[in-house]
């Protein structure tokens, strides 16, 4: 069956707000079925710590714990600031999003699993998901050959796909994780930027549907 329907869900996996829809998302993607084409595009929360701390206008990480409290109050959602709060973190989420790449460009269904799980070691462990030990471990605990998978990380693909990704996002004036960019056969397009709900991503979807038939 020919897709109905095209999604692009730029994200960055240590992104808070990425987690907390990543029911939303998930609810989206079986509503629709073999009729909706589905892209993880990897959108780099920060390339520098410490920069992004002084955007934030912060000393330390665990100033920014009080952050992932507010998001996790705001949405429902549980999730811990251990790794703010102790300091681990990734020095750069870039690493992260190299290596996620690698799995989706390895295996598409286990690097979905693999982006999800990352994110409960984050947000649900306090992990520091930069470090390159928790990574493999994560990997193989959702079914990954370590030895595969790292023979595609030291091609030039990860790191292309990667940096097509984020000229994308600068491209579409995407500036927010997530972001839902939908789009129908006809060329007619919804972006969703922010937080969403299922039920909000299910209806965009539809009429887009409806106005390519």
């Amino acid at each position: 069956m020919e897709p109905l329907l095209f999604a692009e869900w730029y994200t960055d996996p240590f992104c808070s707000w990425s987690f907390a829809a990543e029911k939303s998302i998930g609810d989206f993607r079986r509503h629709f079925g073999d009729r909706l084409h589905f892209e993880h595009r990897l959108f780099i929360l920060y390339r520098d710590l410490d920069t992004f701390l002084k955007n934030h206008h912060l000393a330390r990480p665990r100033d920014f714990a009080p952050k992932i409290a507010k998001v996790s109050q705001s949405t429902g959602v549980t999730m811990t600031s251990k790794g703010w709060e102790t300091g681990q973190v990734p020095l750069s989420t870039e690493t992260c999003c190299h290596f996620v790449k690698a799995a989706l460009l390895a295996n598409p269904v286990l690097g979905d699993r693999f982006l999800s799980r990352l994110r409960e070691v984050a947000f649900l462990e306090g992990k520091n998901i930069g470090n390159s030990d928790i990574m493999k471990q994560a990997a193989q605990e959702v079914g990954f050959d370590l030895d595969h998978l790292e023979s595609v990380l030291s091609g030039n693909s990860p790191a292309l796909a990667l940096r097509e990704d984020n000229e994308k996002a600068k491209a579409e004036g995407v500036t927010v994780r997530p972001t839902l960019i939908l789009t129908n056969p006809g060329g007619d397009r919804v972006f969703v930027g922010g937080i969403g709900n299922a039920d909000l991503f299910i209806l965009a979807g539809e009429v887009l549907i409806q106005e390519a038939s």
